[in-house]
């Protein structure tokens, strides 16, 4: 990842955190943004439907 992929990766979750918010506060549409943003740059694929993006796919394995 060269420096310009690392501070465009670093600013969309800097702005995806900041969307999440509590319950009264969250901005929901800015949300939904800032995750197609991540998924973009990270190159993560939407769910079958359409409804959003498969972050799991990636996630660490569950410790059992």
């Amino acid at each position: 990842m060269n420096r310009a992929e690392l501070k465009a990766l670093r600013t969309a979750f800097a702005d995806y955190r900041r969307s999440e918010g509590c319950s009264c506060c969250r901005d929901i549409e800015g949300h939904k943004e800032n995750e197609a943003r991540i998924a973009k740059i990270l190159n993560v694929p939407k769910y079958p439907d359409g409804n959003g993006f498969n972050f799991a796919k990636f996630r660490t394995p569950d410790r059992k």
